[in-house]
């Protein structure tokens, strides 16, 4: 776009285009902008007809206060608008984490005002037309410049009107001095044209916002009360979890105490605490499961010797790692005893881990000096 080039001239508070009128300074016209003589051009061949200033100045206004004040007139003739579209997305989020959404849309639609004012002064700020429509009114804004313009959107936003923008920047001097093209421009199309501040807008995703908050309302009252259910599950359960432990607590204290008991009351002996003492310990008391107990029994997790099967702790050790858990012994597996504590890592590891046993297990049938553990 050449500004240099003006697309309409001024004659008696009429603009024409430079096609309308005689060629040269005979037009009569002065610049819509600096109101100073113009000369048509409008007899080339190749040059699309403009107006251009008599004498050289600095004037850059004459191709925007033409186009604008020709938009203006042209919408006020009218008395017709396309609006655009408005398309908005409300949320709210809701205690369980849940996002609600609705899409808020307003259609593109002709507006038929019942009158317009040109160039209003809106304290500050101008509204090029202002479109009256029984108790509502529309601001206009015709932009023709690629300048963003925050500071009078954010005015325009404070008003309690409606406004929208027309640009028209990118308009050609040939699609301006094409009537139906410029009309079409100014009047119906939908790309050119953005909402600054709708109120029909506004108050449908207002709408929209409390309908979606009276639904998140009611899902989070009944999210408060699975959580207010869900709270008091986990707090008896953690009652529950306090009172086993304090009851697990009460038994192993019981069995500590018995353990003592059954440790006093055993003859002063020399344990062989090496690992094949240790491996001979625990065979024995596998041997011992299998006689006495079916082989049903619990091993410790620390000590691997083998208690009764009701058994909640280890009946020999105290181990702070200590666990027991349920075993069965096959029938056949005495034949095979001695072999199977050479290649183990129980023996081992049980004589690290519990180095001193507080018991010593009574009655097992198998020591190192046996040939067999039969």
């Amino acid at each position: 776009m050449h500004e240099t080039k003006i697309p309409f001239g001024e004659r008696d508070g009429i603009l024409f285009r430079a096609h309308e009128v005689e060629n040269g300074l005979r037009c009569g016209c002065i610049c819509p902008g600096c109101q100073q003589p113009l000369n048509a051009a409008n007899n080339g061949e190749k040059v699309i007809p403009h107006f251009r200033h008599a004498k050289s100045n600095d004037c850059f206004d004459g191709f925007r206060e033409g186009v604008r004040r020709a938009a203006v007139a042209l919408i006020a003739q009218r008395k017709q608008l396309m609006l655009p579209a408005r398309i908005e997305t409300v949320r709210v989020a809701t205690e369980d984490g849940g996002l609600l959404e609705e899409k808020v849309e307003l259609q593109p639609v002709v507006i038929h005002a019942d009158s317009v004012e040109r160039f209003v002064d809106l304290g500050g700020l101008r509204g090029h037309a202002v479109l009256h429509q029984s108790d509502r009114q529309l601001i206009v804004r015709i932009k023709l410049s690629t300048r963003m313009e925050h500071e009078r959107y954010r005015q325009l936003e404070a008003l309690e009107h409606s406004s929208l923008e027309i640009d028209l920047h990118h308009l050609t001097l040939e699609q301006i001095n094409d009537p139906a093209k410029f009309e079409h421009a100014v009047l119906h199309n939908l790309a050119n044209r953005i909402w600054i501040r709708s109120i029909r807008g506004e108050r449908l995703a207002e709408n929209a916002l409390q309908k979606l908050q009276s639904v998140a309302d009611k899902i989070n009252a009944q999210w408060q009360l699975e959580r207010a259910a869900r709270e008091a599950a986990e707090q008896a359960r953690q009652i529950e979890l306090a009172n086993e432990k304090a009851k697990l607590q009460s038994a192993l204290e019981a069995h500590r105490a018995k353990q003592l008991q059954m440790a006093a009351e055993q003859s002063a002996r020399t344990l062989d605490n090496t690992v094949q003492g240790r491996a001979e310990l625990i065979a024995g008391t596998m041997l011992k499961a299998l006689q006495a107990w079916s082989g049903r029994a619990v091993e410790c997790t620390a000590c691997h010797l083998l208690s009764p099967p009701d058994s909640r702790f280890c009946l020999y050790c105290d181990a702070p790692t200590s666990k027991v858990t349920p075993v069965l012994l096959a029938p056949d597996i005495a034949s095979t005893l001695k072999q199977r504590m050479h290649c183990s890592a129980k023996p081992s590891m049980s004589a690290k881990a519990v180095p001193q046993l507080v018991v010593y297990p009574e009655g097992v049938p198998f020591t190192a000096n046996e040939a067999s553990p039969t």
